[in-house]
């Protein structure tokens, strides 16, 4: 007679879910499915134009990987730039603040936007507007914490 235990699967059957799954509230969904988007988004859909955002996931924990947005513009007049981020109810959050001019022969401003700066923001989606002489940039920034 052959072992009984020969016989069995050796795949284990799956554990139910538990009957009551916990509550999600419905901004922590919207946060999960916008981040997705974020993550998945083609880069090419990132580029627009000669201007660019360089990171739009940001973790201000201090250890200087991606502790800011950075944009990326090309301005080869000089114009004037205006940059300002907003939450998602439209509250003006922050300037942003032109970081570096690359003059060797690019004409691209870095402006960035420090979400610990002028008082910690909280995690969550943050949108981005940027003015240079008649185009627009919009877009979104996730901040995680």
């Amino acid at each position: 007679m052959a072992n009984s235990k020969c016989m069995e699967s050796p795949y284990k059957k799956p554990k139910r879910a538990p009957a009551s799954l916990p509550q999600v509230s419905r901004w922590t969904l919207a946060s999960a499915v916008l981040l997705l988007a974020c993550l998945t988004m083609p880069r090419a859909a990132i580029n627009v134009g000669d201007s660019r955002a360089l990171s739009r996931l940001v973790t201000p924990n201090g250890d200087h990987k991606n502790d800011t947005f950075v944009f990326q513009c090309y301005n080869p007049r000089a114009a004037a730039i205006e940059a300002t981020i907003y939450d998602l109810a439209g509250a003006e959050v922050a300037q942003m603040r032109l970081k570096t001019i690359h003059l060797d022969s690019s004409y691209y401003y870095d402006l960035e936007w420090d979400p610990n700066s002028g008082g910690k923001k909280p995690g969550g989606v943050y949108l981005y507007q940027i003015r240079l002489e008649k185009r627009v940039y919009k877009g979104t920034v996730v901040v995680i914490r």
